[in-house]
C-alpha cells in the first residue's frame, strides 16, 4: 500500500521572487511544476505494461484521472504546507468521491458514484489483487477490475510528486514509480508493449531530471547517454524479434492457475445415451470398498439450464459453489466414520470424477498422478470433481468419504431451503402450468416435490429410444422436453424426466437440481463392483432445512413401456390403465410449541447468517482502512518503542541522557526546533520560551550534572528523572490545542534527528 506521506521543507529553487505582491499562482514556478509533472509522466510510463491487460480505453481514464488527483493533492499539500494526517484525509476523501474511475459500470452515466460503487471498492481492495490475476485478458471495465491501476496512480502519484516537493533527498521519488513499473509488470501479461522504448525513454528521463535537479546537467552527458540507451534499446528490440529468448517473462499470470470454468466443457447429462447406447456392456469403472448402504455414485450435480442443456454451473453461491483446488485433503477434519473407497477407471472417459459424495479426500494412485493432481478441482457444495487433464484408462484413485446421512423420518413437513441459483432460460410454458396443476393439492413444501415426481412416474413411459423399443429422441432442450407433453404418451429415460421435473420444481419457487451418476447393481457388498454404462441414472435433489439435499426419482420403472399402435382393433391390447397419485393427506396437528421452536431455530439461523455476513463486510472495509492507517500505526509503534528503550536500557546515566532526548523530541514534533550543536541548556531555552510551564532548563542541568559529574548516577536518580520527563513532556503537549498534539503524536521530525 501507500507510505506516509512526509511532512517535510519544501525543496528550495534558485528562483527570484518576485518583487510585488504574491498571486495566486505565484507558487507555480517553472522548477516546481517540471519537479511534480516529471514523476506523474514517469508513473504513467510505468502503468503501460497493463494495457494488455485491460484493452479497453477506458483504462486510459483511470490512470490519466488518478494520476491528475493524487499528483493535485500533493501539489496542494506542499503549497498549503499541510500535515501528513490532513493530507492523507483528504486523499481517502477523494480516492472515493471519484471511485468511478475504478468502478465505471456501478456509477451513475459512469461518472457519478453510488453505494455500490463504494462497496466494490471496499471489497476490491482485498479481492482485486487476485482477481485480475486469475481472470484470462481482455479484463474490460466490469466490476471492481480497474481498482488495481486505480489504486497504483493515486497512491503513486500522490507519495511521489510529494516527495519530490517536500523532500531533501527528492530522488527518493523515483521509488514509486519503479515499484509501480514491477507491480505492472507481474500483474501484466508477456506481451510487451514498447517495453524497450519506455523502459529507455524512462531511464533517460530520470538521469536527465536528477542531473537537471543538482545543477549538473550537462548536454553532452546527456546526449551521449541517449546515443548508448538508444543503441542498447534498438539492440534488444531487434534480439528480440529475430532470436527470441530461452526464458519468457516473469509474470505472476503464470503462476496463479484461474479456476476453471464448468461452462467450457460439455455437459455430461448430454452424453447421458452414449452410455446406455454404446457402452451398456463395458466397464466404465471399477470400485472397492463401497461404504455400507451405497446406492448411487455421483459423477456431476448440474444446475444450470440455459434452454438446450442441463450444465454445471460452478459459481459462488451456497448453492451452486465454486471449483477450487484441494490442500491436503478437502475436509479439515476427517470424523471417524469416515471410509476408503478405490475406484479404477476403465472405458470412462471424461473430466467428471466419479465420486460417492460427502468426499473428504481424493488420492491419485495410477496414471500421470502429477498431472491429475495439479488438474483437480472440487466443489463441496455439490460434491462434484472436476479433474481438467481428464480420466482415462489405467487412472486410478482413492476416495474417503462419510455414508450418506438417513432421510427424516418425518417428511411431510420439510419446508424447501432458499438458496440461489442461477435462473433457467427458455423454459416451455407448458412446463410451469402443468407443475402448478400437480403440485396443487400438496400442503407442505415436500408434498408438492413429491407430487410433481410422482405424477411423472406414474403418467409417463420408460424408453431410451435404443434398436426394438418405442421411438424416443435424446437430448433434454427445450424443444424435446415440449414433445414429452404435446404427444399422446409421455416417453423418455432418466435424462429427460429428471431434467423436466427440475425446471418444474424451479418454476414453483423452489430450489432444484439434476443429478447424474451410476446406480450400484443389487445385491454389491463392499468388494470389487463392476460399474457398466447401462447402470447410469439421474435423478433431481431438492433442499430442506435440517435435512439437506434430497433425492427425487421421477423416472418411471423400466418395465413401464408404452403401448405400440396395432393397425389390427382386435389384436390391440389394452392401454395401460393408470392408477391416479394418491389422495393428499392431512396435515397433522401441530402443537403451537413446535411451532414456536422451529421460529426461533428460523430467527437463531438468521441471526446467525446475519453475523457472518456482517463479519464479512467489517473484514472487506476494516482490512483497507487498517492498511491505510498502518503507516501511523507504525510511527506511533516506533516512538513507543524508542522511549521503553530509553527509559530501561543501559546504566543510569545513559537513561538519564535518554530521558533528555525524550523532551527534545516532543518538542521537535510540537514545532519548537533549536540551532545545530546547542548545548542541552540552549535548547532548554527555546522550549521554555515557547512553553513556559514546561519547566525544561532544570531538567537540562539536571542531565549535564549526571553526565558530567565525576560520580556515578543511581538507578533512583534515573527513575526520578524520568518522573519529572514524564511531567514536562505532558506539559509541553498541553501547551498546544488538541488538533496540534495529535499532529505531534504521528510527525516523523523527531524520527529523523539523529540522537
Amino acid at each position: 500500500m501507500s507510505a506516509p506521506v512526509m511532512d517535510m521543507d519544501p525543496v528550495q529553487v534558485a528562483e527570484p521572487e518576485p518583487s510585488s505582491a504574491p498571486g495566486p499562482f505565484s507558487w507555480f514556478t517553472r522548477a516546481r511544476v517540471i519537479n511534480a509533472v516529471v514523476p506523474v509522466v514517469l508513473l504513467a510510463m510505468a502503468l503501460a505494461p497493463l494495457q494488455q491487460v485491460y484493452l479497453t480505453g477506458h483504462l486510459f481514464i483511470t490512470v490519466i484521472g488518478a494520476l491528475v488527483l493524487g499528483g493535485g493533492i500533493a501539489v496542494l499539500g506542499a503549497m498549503r504546507r499541510l500535515s501528513t494526517l490532513t493530507v492523507l484525509a483528504v486523499a481517502l476523501v477523494v480516492f472515493f468521491l471519484c471511485g468511478a474511475l475504478a468502478a465505471p459500470t456501478t456509477a451513475i452515466a459512469g461518472i457519478l458514484p453510488t453505494p455500490t460503487t463504494w462497496r466494490v471498492m471496499g471489497l476490491g481492495m482485498v479481492t482485486v489483487w487476485k482477481s485480475v490475476l486469475t481472470l484470462d485478458p481482455p479484463l474490460g471495465t466490469g466490476g471492481g477490475l480497474l481498482l488495481l491501476p486505480y489504486v497504483l496512480a493515486f497512491f503513486g502519484a500522490l507519495i511521489s510528486v510529494t516527495i519530490s516537493l517536500r523532500a531533501k533527498h527528492y530522488s527518493l521519488s523515483l521509488i514509486p514509480p519503479a515499484l509501480v513499473l514491477i507491480a505492472s509488470i507481474l500483474f501484466g501479461t508477456r506481451l510487451s508493449v514498447l517495453a524497450g522504448v519506455l523502459g529507455v525513454a524512462g531511464v533517460l528521463i530520470s538521469l536527465t531530471w536528477v542531473a537537471w535537479r543538482a545543477d549538473r546537467l550537462e548536454p553532452n552527458r546527456v546526449l551521449a547517454a541517449s546515443i548508448v540507451l538508444g543503441l542498447a534499446a534498438l539492440g534488444g528490440t531487434s534480439a528480440s524479434v529475430f532470436a527470441a529468448p530461452s526464458t519468457p517473462r516473469v509474470v505472476l499470470r503464470d503462476f496463479v492457475d484461474p479456476p476453471p470454468d464448468p461452462q467450457d466443457y460439455s455437459s455430461p447429462l448430454a452424453g447421458f445415451r452414449n452410455f446406455v447406447d454404446d457402452q451398456a456392456e463395458d466397464t466404465v469403472f471399477t470400485v472397492d470398498g463401497l461404504p455400507g448402504g451405497t446406492e448411487r455414485i455421483r459423477l456431476a450435480t448440474l444446475d444450470a439450464y440455459n434452454g438446450t442443456v442441463w450444465n454445471v454451473a460452478g459459481g459462488d453461491s451456497a448453492g451452486t459453489g465454486a471449483f477450487m483446488r484441494t490442500g491436503e485433503r478437502i475436509a479439515v477434519d476427517v470424523p471417524e466414520n469416515a471410509a476408503s473407497t478405490s475406484v479404477a477407471v476403465g472405458d470412462y472417459r471424461g473430466v467428471w470424477l466419479p465420486n460417492v459424495g460427502n468426499t473428504l479426500d481424493v488420492d491419485f494412485t495410477a496414471g500421470d498422478t502429477d498431472a491429475l493432481t495439479d488438474s483437480f478441482y472440487y466443489n463441496s457444495a455439490t460434491d462434484t470433481g472436476l479433474v481438467t487433464a481428464g480420466l482415462t484408462e489405467g487412472d486410478a484413485y482413492d476416495l474417503l468419504s462419510t455414508p450418506a446421512g438417513a432421510e427424516p423420518e418425518d417428511v411431510t413437513q420439510l419446508v424447501a431451503s432458499r438458496i440461489a441459483q442461477p435462473a433457467p432460460r427458455n423454459v416451455p410454458d407448458i412446463i410451469g402450468s402443468l407443475a402448478g396443476q400437480w403440485a396443487a393439492d400438496a400442503n407442505s413444501d415436500y408434498a408438492k416435490v413429491e407430487a410433481i415426481a410422482s405424477a411423472l412416474s406414474t403418467q409417463g413411459f420408460f424408453s431410451h429410444g435404443l434398436v426394438g423399443e418405442v421411438p424416443s429422441r435424446p437430448g433434454h432442450g427445450a424443444a424435446r422436453l415440449l414433445s414429452m407433453f404435446e404427444g399422446e404418451q409421455m416417453v423418455g429415460d432418466d435424462e429427460q424426466y429428471a431434467a423436466v421435473m427440475a425446471l418444474m420444481i424451479r418454476e414453483l419457487g423452489y430450489p432444484a437440481r439434476v443429478v447424474m451418476g451410476f446406480e450400484v447393481p443389487t445385491g454389491s457388498d463392499s468388494g470389487s463392483v463392476a460399474i457398466t454404462g447401462d447402470d447410469v441414472a439421474a435423478w433431481v435433489e431438492v433442499p430442506f432445512d435440517g435435512a439437506g439435499w434430497l433425492p427425487f426419482f421421477p423416472t418411471p420403472d423400466e418395465d413401464q413401456i408404452p403401448q405400440s399402435e396395432d393397425p389390427d382393433p382386435v389384436d390391440r391390447p389394452q392401454p395401460q390403465v393408470l392408477q391416479p397419485p394418491p389422495p393428499p393427506q392431512e396435515p397433522p396437528d401441530v402443537p403451537p410449541q413446535d411451532r414456536d421452536d422451529a421460529d426461533v431455530e428460523d430467527q437463531q439461523m438468521k441471526d446467525e447468517q446475519s453475523f457472518v455476513r456482517w463479519l464479512l463486510i467489517g473484514a472487506a472495509v476494516g482490512v483497507p482502512i487498517l492498511v491505510l492507517l498502518s503507516p501511523f500505526i507504525v510511527i506511533a509503534a516506533l516512538k513507543a518503542r524508542r522511549r521503553k528503550r530509553r527509559r530501561v536500557r543501559g546504566a543510569p546515566v545513559q537513561r538519564i541522557a535518554g530521558g533528555w532526548s525524550e523532551v527534545e523530541d516532543q518538542a521537535v514534533d510540537l514545532g519548537v526546533t533549536h540551532g545545530p550543536g546547542s548545548t542541552r541548556r540552549e535548547a532548554a531555552a527555546s522550549f521554555d520560551e515557547a512553553f513556559p510551564a514546561a519547566a525544561t532548563v532544570a531538567l537540562a542541568r539536571r542531565a549535564d550534572a549526571s553526565v558530567f559529574a565525576p560520580e556515578t548516577a543511581e538507578d533512583s536518580d534515573a527513575v526520578a528523572y524520568w518522573q519529572d520527563v514524564g511531567t514536562a513532556t505532558d506539559r509541553l503537549r498541553h501547551g498546544v490545542n488538541r488538533r496540534q498534539r495529535l499532529r505531534a503524536r504521528f510527525s516523523v521530525r523527531s524520527l529523523r534527528r539523529r540522537t
